[in-house]
């Protein structure tokens, strides 16, 4: 791994200095601020050997650091040569306070301006500004000019997300949406996330990997007309689009927001989802620059009736799926254990049973005892563990099917457990329960319900490092917004036919992890008597057992034992049917009460 590194890093500085600058920051994203990237937009795993999901480096002529978040803290410490690069959790050590300490007067720092959103722009040319340093965008990207065998970009076909899925048409939903447009003032709408394009346009795609997404851009005007910017080799499989949508090849969008600023026009752009390089290509040919929030992730979030059922019956069949694994898998020998691989591959081979799966919703978590410990481990053939007893087994997995998204995680005991696993299973399922149980007025956001996943855990002097919840997509993304539940970043309001997951968890380094996940939907709760606030709650969707071994019922309320054996009840009447006799009468055991 040090050779390659060491040589790019190099290299890189030289590009820089070769430009004229002394250092540059790195996004780990693309134009479109996906999170799942193709191999042509893997610039920072190119560079750092980090393959995590979430990240950034900072490179100047002394010093080069790597940051990410608390999920990945173990992953970094694998991954990333320290020789070479600070390993920075971004949470103790945020990228704009690392700069802060290092940058000095006179210094010229590079980035890529269609890799960074206009408002984190805006941030770090204020930080620059104050250590008297110059931010300047490079054009191409440094690391494009030096990566020689960078793969091609994707091409795969679009194909049509047919209304009876959808539950609304392409045409009503770019009506409404140019409504929303038109009320903020704008003429036009820049589009640049693949998910809201894939949503307004009815269509899926295949250019990243587990999110069926068609990486293009979009501009959506106020009438509803809308210009569509893709690669014409990836609309040859047939798809129909109305005569509203005019289709442009992808490389045009520059030229094309060039000409709505010549003319003069009004364009409403997110500075929390476009690039900056967008912007200021209008703003520099005289558009007016409307800023504010883009309607269309909103609307996407709140998920229409065909949706919900959608959802329902995904999760129905998933989690059927599911049962026949943990059924087989608690059937084997842990004295002649199979692996981690192994396990992943016989979950896949049950969701692909279904007729209307399309593939796995992000990569499998198969984590067995220390390996578990990372929240978002990936198996690899040096890290790959026997699932032997004695400790935990944690699997997070999820899938694509044409009617919804799924997204679960369970924890599994190998043999006997220890009392410390129980104990801690048991404040994670407190925590998951008091989340799952909420009633809250409208208006709530998942910044205020975070802290009910945690408090169990709180008391005992103990939390995780990752958010509480995220937003799903209907057969789209995996990790959605504007939704979340976590500390920070959650202040978008819950609404009604949003749906979220509920994943407290606990890891003890090098040993053991836990986390116990269920897909939740938001809903109007009843009218509590002599209140006057609209009232909303969650109804789980998911539907799979707990493992009962894992839990020490003298920590349970009555409350919550009660919530444990309906959810039980419902999990066993819903999936007792597709289920053959054999893995029935397992289900029944699994989901007996407390």
């Amino acid at each position: 791994m040090t050779a390659p590194q060491a040589g790019r890093l190099q290299a890189l500085r030289d590009a820089l200095a070769g430009a004229g600058v002394d250092g540059f920051i790195l996004q780990r994203t693309d134009q479109h601020g996906s999170e799942y990237l193709p191999a042509a937009e893997q610039r920072l795993a190119w560079l750092t050997g980090f393959t995590g999901s979430a990240g950034q480096a900072v490179v100047l002529p002394d010093a080069a650091a790597v940051f990410t978040d608390g999920r990945y803290t173990v992953q970094i410490g694998i991954e990333v040569d320290a020789s070479l690069f600070e390993r920075c959790n971004s949470g103790d050590m945020p990228p704009p306070r690392w700069l802060e300490e290092r940058l000095q007067p006179g210094m010229r720092l590079g980035y890529d301006a269609k890799l960074i959103r206009k408002a984190e722009r805006e941030k770090l040319a204020r930080l620059c500004q104050g250590r008297g340093a110059e931010l300047v965008a490079l054009t191409p990207n440094p690391i494009d000019r030096i990566w020689t065998d960078r793969p091609p970009p994707p091409l795969a076909p679009v194909t049509a997300h047919d209304e009876s899925r959808a539950g609304e048409s392409s045409v009503a939903k770019r009506q409404r949406m140019g409504e929303a447009v038109a009320r903020r003032g704008a003429d036009w709408l820049l589009v640049t996330a693949a998910d809201s394009i894939a949503w307004l346009l009815n269509v899926r795609g295949g250019d990243v990997p587990y999110n069926p997404l068609c990486l293009s851009h979009l501009l959506l005007g106020a009438d509803g007309t809308a210009r569509w910017f893709v690669d014409p080799a990836k609309l040859q499989g047939g798809t129909r689009l109305d005569n509203a949508v005019a289709t442009e090849p992808y490389e045009a969008l520059d030229g094309a927001l060039a000409e709505l600023g010549r003319s003069g026009a009004r364009v409403l752009v997110d500075p929390t989802m476009n690039a900056a390089g967008f912007a200021d290509i209008l703003a520099q040919a005289g558009a007016r620059v409307v800023e504010g929030q883009d309607p269309i992730p909103l609307a996407k979030a709140r998920k229409n009736p065909t949706e919900i059922e959608g959802a329902l019956e995904a999760q129905r069949r998933d989690g059927a799926a599911v049962v026949r694994f943990l059924a087989w898998l608690d059937g084997l020998d842990h004295d002649h254990a199979i692996d981690e691989a192994a396990a992943a591959e016989r979950l896949e081979a049950e969701r692909a049973k279904d007729p209307l799966y399309r593939g796995p919703s992000f990569e499998t978590i198969s984590a067995h005892g220390p390996n578990a410990a990372l929240p978002h481990y990936r198996v690899t053939l040096d890290t790959n563990r026997k699932l032997t007893a004695g400790t935990v087994y944690l699997v997070d997995s999820g899938g694509q099917y044409l009617d919804g998204t799924t997204d679960i995680t369970r924890t599994v005991a190998l043999g006997q457990p220890t009392a410390e696993v129980q104990e801690r299973f048991t404040l994670v399922l407190k925590g998951h329960i008091a989340l799952a149980e909420a009633v809250f007025p409208e208006g709530t956001s998942g910044s205020q319900l975070d802290t009910l996943a945690r408090l169990a855990l709180w008391r005992r002097g103990l939390d995780f490092d990752h958010g509480t919840g995220h937003g799903i997509g209907s057969y789209l993304c995996v990790h959605e917004g504007p939704q979340r539940i976590a500390k920070r970043g959650g202040d978008t309001p819950l609404e009604t036919g949003m749906i979220v997951s509920n994943e407290p968890g606990y890891y003890e380094p090098g040993e053991y992890g836990i986390r116990t996940e269920n897909l939740i939907l938001v809903e109007e709760a009843p009218a509590a008597e002599g209140g006057d606030r609209r009232l909303l709650h969650f109804r789980t969707l998911t539907l799979a057992p707990i493992d009962r071994r894992l839990i020490d019922p003298h920590q349970l309320t009555e409350p919550e034992r009660r919530w444990l054996d309906t959810y039980h009840a419902r999990v066993r009447d819903e999936l007792r049917p597709l289920l053959d006799d054999v893995t029935g009468n397992w289900l029944k055991g699994a989901t007996a009460p407390l």
